[in-house]
């Protein structure tokens, strides 16, 4: 339950953040939706990584379709891609690895700052 509360967070607040700031804002809420909202290493993770690397891709493949692909074709040009729709992919998984890592900083900053010492480094 808190991976599916912790995914929406992180999508609501990026897609707001996306509005008005740059880009890397994203990965600001999921370090705070990853401080805020405890869990487990993988799932700390993986929560960031399928809330931001949606969001992302659903986000790209509007702008893909709405421009007719003009865009994401010429650049999945320069990086010798057949198609623009690839790049959409690409960029939707960059962006899921940016809010895994990034939520699963603020679960280890909160663990940082946590009373019990007693678990191991790894747990």
């Amino acid at each position: 339950m808190k991976f599916i509360i912790r995914t929406i967070i992180i999508v609501v607040a990026a897609h707001f953040s996306l509005l008005y700031f740059p880009w890397w804002s994203m990965a600001i809420c999921a370090f705070f939706a990853g401080a805020i909202i405890a869990g487990k290493n993988l799932s700390t993770f993986f929560s960031g990584f399928v809330g931001l690397g949606f969001l992302w891709l659903i986000q790209a493949f509007i702008t893909h379709n709405d421009s007719n692909g003009i865009l994401s074709n010429k650049i999945a040009e320069l990086f010798g891609l057949s198609d623009g729709i690839y790049m959409v992919i690409i960029s939707g998984i960059v962006a899921g690895l940016v809010g895994g890592f990034s939520s699963l900083s603020g679960f280890r900053f909160r663990r940082l700052f946590s009373r019990d010492k007693s678990r191991g480094l790894y747990r």
